[in-house]
């Protein structure tokens, strides 16, 4: 099997990128470590949107309804975003060591805009050739 859409590329790297955010430790503040299964609904909202994107990829037949669930995907992720840092700045510890989770959310965000903007091309690509008929 051949993945020939660069947005198909772009969203299973996204959904790679937010399942291996679910498993890493967020931040390490002194000796506690803040870890996604501390925070069940960090967790499940990470796997929500890990779920979401791998289903995003295989509505590829109905452009509109796949550009949906990827501005939702979106927002959830931003979403994330910001649960992350409440949860991390809501500490006390004043000394915060960073891993590598919020660093793969953000790269999440990143390659699902641009799986948004590759949905895009290739709606406009679909409509030049229904100008052409």
């Amino acid at each position: 099997m051949v993945i020939q859409r660069w947005q198909s590329v772009f969203l299973l790297l996204a959904a790679i990128m937010m399942g291996c955010s679910c498993m890493l430790p967020l931040a390490t503040m002194g000796e506690a470590t803040l870890t996604p299964a501390s925070q069940p609904v960090y967790l499940v909202l990470n796997a929500l949107i890990a779920v979401l994107t791998l289903i995003s990829i295989f509505l590829f037949k109905n452009l509109s309804r796949q550009k949906t669930v990827v501005k939702v995907n979106f927002f959830l992720i931003v979403a994330s975003i910001i649960t992350a840092g409440i949860m991390i700045f809501s500490t006390a510890d004043a000394s915060i060591d960073w891993t590598g989770a919020p660093l793969l959310v953000i790269c999440s965000l990143v390659m699902t805009l641009a799986g948004y903007r590759r949905i895009c091309a290739d709606e406009k690509l679909l409509k030049s050739y229904d100008r052409i008929r």
